[in-house]
């Protein structure tokens, strides 16, 4: 017997980092909430009559089966169909007081205390309180950000333990926007095949996507159905977060599991409510697809609002939800701190985000913003952001010119995150890049300017890892640390452990480490003469693309113009690529004198010019930045020599 002290539940649950912010935020006068996944639409009228029909009539004065109104499991079974997914209503379907109650019912049905639960992470930060109900370890599995956080299989099996026994991710994934791959979907059921894991899928989201291709879902699987419970809601699709109602699918020897546990916890789904899913599931369609295009146009502007933020915020293109999940760079104070930031954000500019690290350890240095809310909302809460890494008087923005001198005074707190901000081991860093690099020949394409290198880069290492072994830099590493870490393939430490083994890790690299790939892609972050000149004592590039710099016009330009010029001098014109609609770019003599001048024109009308060639375009492109990295990326991959056939088929998708 032991007679240890243990700490009371109730001590070790906490309220979702979600919600205690639009707590905070209720406490703050005027404030703009981009925080909680409310999405701004009404309840269709002809939802809410049908409820109204179904209350005046009586039917809602009793429980409803445990398992939910047949009629609704019903409209389910045939909204399944449409999937191609075949589940008995009677007995493969319970209805739930919404998703996170299925999510939490099931796993107190297929798991014990003391036992793993595998998260992709970024993930749904309220996955944790219902993982603690269950009085279960939860274990994060870091998403691959530089592909668009899909998923890296490889770390999953590796994150699989003997305690392990169920995987839950969120698809399309809350914060991310991510479509996970067909082919990691399929990878990673397979591995789970193995493990004899159960996959729990929240599919909340599986209406909302912005990109011309059929939703996928691991339970079309069929190897996988015995082992896969899905759960859905309406709340998000028909606007619905207040009536409390979603439902679950799965083997009907799981249901019969999970409805002891939803019975214990809810009795049934609020009847009325239920009579409300099925009027949307009967007359809903053709609100769901205005909620969708609407939500469509907010995600576009919310990219054009962070194209403008670019010298401080990274982000990635949501292909789904309605949220953004942007990086916050290293200039930033405390953008390794993403709770600190978003609650120094909600103080001085009222604007509610959500911190990143709500969402698991990978999330950190990351906000998430909601741009489901009213398109007025976005607009003030990136004016007020805007105003708050800029240091800006609110509304007070100065018009851009070409002459303003003026030194900006963004929220910054140093240049890289100070485990490494050491001048030895800044040296140390320095030279263990450069021996890299001797042992190591490469091409080396460098990018540097203010806006868009990160979108270039990405974009580049996509085309020309068509056809050539790539690699870019990590991240938005791009300054006196993250640039040799980048070259290095070595990570920033940051825990003590990791700070302790760094300099083994730093020398077996230097010393022996094999580089794999043809062509590296790094950024270079310039905002003066020196940085030109450290940056280039590490590594010199090949060719050399000049993003935008036009940004903010506190910005001390002068001083960002002196570097960029000075780096760019240390190649020949036609090794430069540059974006010739920024003012600033094609004011610099250096630029002038590249045949390789770049404009926002030559991508119009479902078509990309370059000098050689015109390409259809059919790809997505959402933004300046965006469409600036595409027109880079083919005019590079051209100079390359890459197949044109290749970058045909890269534009066509």
């Amino acid at each position: 017997m032991s007679f240890l002290s243990k700490t009371p539940p109730s001590e070790q649950f906490e309220l979702s980092p979600i919600k205690a912010m639009e707590l905070a935020a209720s406490r703050v006068p005027d404030t703009i909430s981009l925080a909680q996944g409310i999405p701004s639409f009404r309840t269709p009228a002809r939802v809410i009559a049908f409820a109204q029909e179904k209350i005046a009539a009586g039917l809602c004065d009793k429980y409803s089966l445990t398992t939910g109104l047949v009629e609704l499991r019903e409209e389910i079974a045939l909204s399944l169909e449409t999937e191609g997914l075949s589940y008995d209503p009677e007995r493969e379907i319970l209805v739930t007081a919404g998703s996170i109650e299925g999510i939490t019912a099931t796993l107190l049905a297929f798991t014990s205390p003391g036992d793993e639960v595998l998260l992709p992470s970024p993930s749904y930060a309220s996955y944790l309180g219902a993982i603690s109900i269950a009085g279960c370890v939860p274990r994060y599995v870091e998403l691959d950000e530089e592909n668009n956080f899909d998923f890296q299989v490889e770390k999953i099996k590796q994150g699989i333990t003997k305690k392990t026994k169920l995987l839950l991710y969120c698809s399309p994934n809350n914060p991310t926007g991510t479509l996970f791959s067909q082919e990691k979907t399929r990878e990673l059921v397979q591995i789970c095949l193995q493990h004899n894991l159960t996959i729990l899928i929240d599919e909340v989201y599986k209406d909302f996507y912005y990109v011309d291709e059929p939703h996928f879902s691991a339970t079309q699987i069929p190897e996988a159905r015995g082992m896969i419970i899905r759960a859905c809601s309406f709340s998000k699709a028909y606007a619905m977060t207040g009536w409390r109602v979603g439902f679950v699918h799965a083997d009907k020897d799981r249901i019969s599991r999970i409805v002891k546990f939803h019975d214990a916890m809810v009795t049934c789904a609020p009847v009325p409510a239920q009579y409300a899913a099925i009027g949307a599931l009967r007359y809903g369609a053709e609100f769901l697809e205005e909620f969708r295009q609407e939500f469509k146009k907010r995600r576009n502007y919310c990219i054009s609002r962070l194209d403008d933020l670019s010298q401080v915020m990274d982000y990635q293109l949501p292909k789904a939800t309605y949220f953004v999940f942007p990086r916050i760079k290293d200039i930033v104070k405390y953008s390794g701190d993403s709770h600190r930031l978003a609650y120094d954000i909600l103080e001085k500019a009222k604007v509610a985000t959500v911190p990143g690290v709500a969402f698991g350890p990978s999330g950190e240095s990351h906000l998430r913003i909601n741009f489901g809310r009213e398109m007025s909302d976005l607009e003030e809460g990136f004016d007020r952001l805007e105003d708050y890494f800029f240091h800006r008087q609110p509304r007070q923005r100065p018009p851009k010119s070409v002459a303003a001198e003026e030194k900006s005074v963004p929220v910054v707190a140093g240049r890289d995150r100070p485990s490494l901000s050491g001048k030895g081991a800044r040296v140390m860093l320095s030279y263990a890049s450069r021996h890299y690099l001797k042992r190591n020949p490469v091409l080396v394409i460098g990018i540097t300017g203010i806006k868009g290198k990160t979108t270039i880069k990405r974009t580049l290492v996509d085309l020309l890892g068509t056809c050539h072994h790539t690699r870019g830099a990590q991240l938005s590493y791009n300054t006196e640390v993250g640039l040799p870490l980048s070259i290095l393939g070595l990570k920033n430490p940051k825990t003590l452990a990791e700070k302790m083994v760094f300099p083994l890790s730093l020398a077996m690299q230097a010393l022996w480490g094999r580089e794999t790939a043809e062509i590296l892609i790094l950024e270079y972050g310039i905002r003066s003469l020196k940085d030109a000149e450290t940056l280039l004592k590490i590594a010199v590039p090949d060719w050399l693309i000049i993003s935008g710099v036009e940004a903010d016009p506190h910005l001390d330009y002068k001083a960002i113009c002196k570097g960029i010029d000075h780096i760019a001098t240390s190649l020949e014109p036609e090794k430069l690529l540059c974006i010739g609609d920024d003012p600033f770019i094609s004011a610099m003599e250096r630029v002038q004198l590249s045949p390789n001048v770049l404009h926002d024109n030559q991508l119009a009308d479902g078509c990309l010019h370059t000098s050689a060639n015109i390409y259809p375009c059919d790809r997505e492109i959402v933004g300046t930045n965006a469409a600036r990295a595409l027109i880079t990326a083919v005019t590079m991959a051209e100079l390359l020599s890459t197949p044109i056939e290749s970058i045909r088929s890269f534009l066509e998708k």
